[in-house]
């Protein structure tokens, strides 16, 4: 009876429990021959994935409640009114048997369950990763952790519990760009970064919304007008120098360009503060921004630019362009810009950073790699760290730090968790002279002045790019006040 795409129907009687929503309803009994037609299926596509058909005898709203001897119960969204219901259950372990309850609040305001039934998961993939849990607290916000491997395109999108086990992955053909990044839009959506497009997905795989892009590089976002920000290079001769910059664009979901802002235009093409900057590319272009990271506030419609190679942070004006503020060491830059850069009053100034985040402080949250800093990342290794800036003044203060286990030489993602903890990914190899690791590091960690570690797992031989963090209520579609 247990096949991999077997279907488990069963009809049975639902008994009545009162809770506060029946009384509200008049305490009226539901009549005990009401008649639940339940199915149970493997996913054609996921094996980590469970498709939950149930037919009710009258208009009802109905969940799944899930649970297996090592894992927490946990129940999906219900479902509008009807008599037909189709739920995908996702956040299942591999190769698990789970026991599935349906949950029916029908019209009258009767509550009733199910018995439970039983339904064993497929094995997971090739490649999936091998992941080992550091440290797990009380203290962790817990959730799914989603990364993907990064300078593999044939690999795909992991998720894994706090326990570090394999709860979800991304089914069908989502061609991984070099950096992979899969962005949480908070509503039970993904924004995927794969090769030339950006696209929505739901967490259960479901493709919403495609946009072709040109050929970007490191990041994309998604505007509040539905349009994208994104990430794109250029390519110019400057004093006989034959550079390449970022151009940030941004689209529509036709792949249109409606706007665009070039470094070339508005920043100094002279200054080559580090090796980074010097560096000749395959293409025999100098890297002279490299930039990494975008990030809009739409309060007052403004851009943070990471450039990697200039070690800044920079903040634009979307509507006009103009710089509004510059964030890093401001040593040789030209008059034009030197009133737009704050001067740091306590703390060091982050270098060859990315991630650059507004949190909910108001402060600016970045991971910090350190390659080209004053305490250099292969002796004080890489960090996260957050400035308090004063725009009146023009002063900057650092108003915190984590320094992560190992120096990491490129990548790293740091991220504001939903309860405040920080969710840091120093997902970069280390050099040679710090012992060149290549396991990924991804730690929660408290945003106390002694920040604590919550929930550190290490993902073995593995380099990643971003991770992302996203709640089993936000995995399982419930939102608002179905929590």
């Amino acid at each position: 009876m247990r096949k991999k795409f077997n279907v488990i129907r069963i009809k049975f009687l639902f008994f009545l429990f009162y809770l506060g929503v029946c009384s509200a309803a008049g305490g009226q009994e539901v009549n005990n021959s009401t008649n639940v037609e339940l199915l149970l299926s493997a996913h054609p596509e996921n094996t980590l994935m469970v498709n939950a058909s149930v037919a009710t005898s009258a208009d009802a709203r109905v969940a799944i409640r899930v649970k297996s001897a090592d894992t927490e119960r946990r129940r999906t969204a219900y479902s509008n009114p009807g008599t037909e219901h189709n739920i995908t259950v996702a956040g299942l372990r591999a190769d698990t048997t789970y026991r599935f309850t349906v949950l029916a609040i029908f019209e009258t305001g009767e509550v009733v369950s199910s018995e439970e039934v039983a339904f064993k998961t497929g094995s997971l993939p090739a490649g999936a990763p091998t992941v080992k849990i550091i440290a797990s607290t009380e203290k962790s916000e817990g959730g799914i952790t989603i990364f993907a491997p990064a300078s593999d395109a044939n690999s795909r999108y992991w998720g894994i519990d706090e326990q570090g086990e394999v709860v979800w992955y991304l089914h069908g053909d989502h061609p991984l760009a070099g950096a992979p990044v899969a962005r949480n839009l908070g509503d039970g959506k993904l924004l995927l970064l794969l090769d030339q497009e950006a696209r929505i997905v739901t967490l259960t795989g479901e493709t919403l919304e495609s946009f072709p892009l040109p050929a970007y590089h490191h990041d994309a976002i998604l505007l509040d007008n539905g349009n994208l920000l994104a990430l794109t290079y250029a390519r110019e001769t400057v004093d006989g120098i034959f550079l390449q910059g970022d151009v940030i664009v941004e689209v529509d979901s036709q792949g249109n360009t409606v706007w665009e802002w070039s470094a070339f235009d508005h920043l100094d093409t002279s200054l080559f503060p580090g090796a980074l900057a010097s560096r000749v590319l395959g293409n025999g272009a100098t890297d002279w921004t490299h930039s990494n990271a975008l990030f809009h506030t739409a309060e007052d419609d403004s851009i943070l630019l990471s450039s990697r190679s200039q070690s800044w942070v920079i903040k634009i004006d979307h509507l006009s362009g103009v710089i509004q503020w510059i964030m890093g060491r401001n040593s040789d830059v030209p008059e034009v810009l030197a009133n737009k850069f704050f001067d740091l009053n306590g703390g060091s100034w982050m270098a060859s950073q990315h991630a650059a985040t507004l949190i909910s402080s108001g402060e600016i949250l970045i991971y910090d790699n350190r390659n080209e800093s004053e305490l250099s990342g292969n002796i004080y290794k890489s960090r996260a760290v957050k400035f308090v800036l004063d725009t009146n003044t023009m002063e900057a203060q650092q108003s915190w730090e984590y320094i992560v286990p190992k120096y990491t030489q490129s990548l790293g993602d740091v991220d504001e968790l939903i309860g405040g903890n920080i969710l840091v990914c120093a997902g970069g190899p280390s050099d040679v002279s710090t012992g060149s690791d290549r396991n990924a590091y991804l730690v929660e960690v408290t945003p106390d002045e002694e920040a604590v570690v919550t929930w550190q797992a290490e993902i073995e031989n593995t380099l990643v790019y971003r991770a992302e963090r996203i709640t089993w209520g936000e995995l399982l579609g419930r939102t608002g006040n179905d929590i």
